[in-house]
């Protein structure tokens, strides 16, 4: 009798304590559970919290544990599975130590004016925007020390696509080489892992993806295969080994290309577009068998192939955008045939170069180089890949032609197999062409989304590219209000449009950049002003007064 008088009192007590148990996180759910927001922006989660905000939050912390502990399931309140995904594209560096303050941009910002009286515009602190100039190494300084400290810890990776190097502009008095080129490299990625790196408040290592520009190769735009440029690539596996995957550095060795997770179920494939760039006189087209083009067309459907069969989601990123103006014919013909075929795959195209904020669509239902006719000529500067203002007004009509020539989708004839448009997102630059400027993208995260009985109603798939914010210093105005020294003085990008807002894109598909695109084109007062307003976040805002 005894003894099951004292079992009976341990089951009591046991089922006292589990009572006050989820009593108190029933309250504590109460207290301190809020919706969570959809916005990209982070103004509201970035201010100063006081110790009652910290204190609830480590009370979440505690029933979280507490409740997986008890029930072996997650908590529905304080426990639940991330929703969304953040990450950062940065692009075109283009840094020079040769760069000096208070030069002339007639001599692409290297030597001071013969006299105190010179005329024409002198180079400032932090670039030139407008001018014929690449970056001091200051802005590319300040730019990553503001990543660090505003948005290290809430992004999940980083694709960074190419050009760290300076133009060979002053071939006269200071002609670059491949030490140069090396140099420059090695300074941006000190950089990189100097931004990234694990730190106390993160100690996450974020995978970073980088690529070759067209400026980091030497000669410029020019390189080929294993047997002519191996000592390139070699150069680059060692520099970028933290970010290669061990299983990838051969095949990185042999082409400058490669894949890596960065996120359950998530991929990014890093291409070497210099292999389709047509000013690329080292390599053939890509419909000769055995060439680095070729074979990295091969590489490229096989990586989709596989992801496919794994349910993995891709993003993939290079330098140079595939369009008709910078891809050989075919190269272009299989890079949108290949992707058009994979939209249940390939999420996202990124791509820099062309310094300029705006996006392309691609239609695998043409011929890639008809839709393009004349596009030789829209910029015939020797640098293709700057423009400041003397293009401007070809770029923006080839742009509009293409917005208006694609064809309607048939959704019921398109597939999670078969989708006929590509839409290419093309960030500007930290390069002050314009005002330096970076992005950062939201996905969806659904990573159980490939078993049926997971799938939700208002989720999309996993790695779906919801909405992207662009921000950008006015490093100019930054000058002028120095007031301190101008190495203690630190640059603050500021905000300057969401894609969701601004243009009323219910997400960044394929679908949604096509009704995008027509909006744009459509005859009416509403799509002039529409398009006044893409022209002028084109130009990050530099040309305001021009455009």
């Amino acid at each position: 009798m005894h003894s099951s008088s004292n079992k009976t009192s341990f089951s009591s007590c046991i089922m006292l304590y589990t009572l006050y148990f989820m009593l108190l996180v029933g309250v504590l759910s109460l207290l301190s559970f809020s919706p969570a927001s959809r916005q990209i922006h982070y103004e509201q989660s970035d201010q100063e919290v006081g110790w009652i905000t910290g204190a609830q939050s480590t009370l979440q912390q505690i029933v979280a544990w507490s409740w997986r502990s008890w029930t072996g399931r997650r908590h529905p309140v304080f426990d639940q599975p991330k929703r969304h995904g953040y990450f950062l594209h940065i692009t075109d560096l283009h840094i020079d130590e040769e760069y000096m303050p208070g030069t002339t941009v007639d001599s692409d910002c290297h030597r001071l004016p013969m006299s105190a009286t010179a005329a024409g515009p002198l180079a400032g602190l932090l670039g030139t925007p407008g001018e014929k100039c690449d970056a001091p190494i200051e802005l590319a300084e300040k730019t990553l020390d503001y990543i660090a400290r505003e948005w290290r810890h809430k992004i999940d990776f980083v694709v960074w696509t190419g050009d760290n190097s300076r133009h060979d502009w002053d071939k006269k008095y200071r002609p670059r080489k491949r030490k140069n080129i090396y140099h420059l490299n090695d300074r941006v990625t000190s950089m990189m892992q100097k931004a990234f790196w694990p730190t106390a408040r993160d100690p996450r290592h974020i995978p970073l993806v980088p690529t070759l520009g067209n400026n980091d190769v030497y000669p410029h735009n020019t390189i080929g295969g294993p047997e002519t440029d191996g000592d390139l690539l070699d150069y680059f596996s060692r520099l970028w080994q933290t970010w290669i995957p061990t299983d990838q550095r051969a095949t990185f060795r042999r082409g400058g290309y490669f894949a890596v997770d960065v996120a359950p179920r998530l991929r990014v494939l890093s291409l070497n577009t210099m292999y389709f760039y047509h000013k690329n006189d080292a390599v053939k087209d890509c419909g000769a068998p055995g060439t680095p083009a070729y074979i990295q067309m091969q590489w490229f459907e096989h990586e989709l192939l596989k992801a496919r069969s794994a349910h993995v989601r891709v993003y993939v990123m290079g330098h140079v955008p595939p369009s008709a103006k910078h891809y050989r014919k075919e190269c272009l013909q299989e890079y949108v045939r290949i992707a058009s075929a994979f939209p249940d795959v390939l999420k996202g195209h990124f791509f820099g170069h062309l310094n300029m904020d705006h996006f392309l669509l691609l239609d695998s239902r043409d011929d890639q180089d008809m839709r393009a006719v004349n596009t030789s000529s829209i910029m015939d500067e020797e640098e293709d890949d700057v423009h400041v203002t003397r293009n401007v007004d070809k770029y923006l009509n080839y742009l509009h032609d293409m917005y208006e020539s694609i064809d309607p989708i048939d959704h019921k004839r398109a597939s999670w197999h078969r989708m006929p448009v590509v839409a290419v997102q093309v960030s500007p630059s930290v390069l002050p062409v314009y005002y330096p400027s970076i992005r950062i993208y939201r996905y969806e995260i659904h990573d159980d989304d490939d078993r049926a009985q997971c799938r939700h109603q208002d989720k999309k798939p996993h790695g779906t590219l919801l909405e992207y914010d662009q921000y950008y210093a006015n490093t100019t105005q930054w000058e002028l209000d120095l007031d301190t020294d101008f190495d203690e003085a630190p640059l603050n990008y500021q905000f300057e449009y969401n894609s969701r807002e601004e243009y009323e894109l219910e997400d960044l598909t394929v679908s949604s950049y096509y009704e995008f695109a027509k909006r744009l084109v459509e005859d009416d007062e509403d799509s002039n002003q529409l398009w006044s307003k893409y022209c002028r976040n084109m130009f990050v805002q530099a040309l305001n007064d021009e455009l």
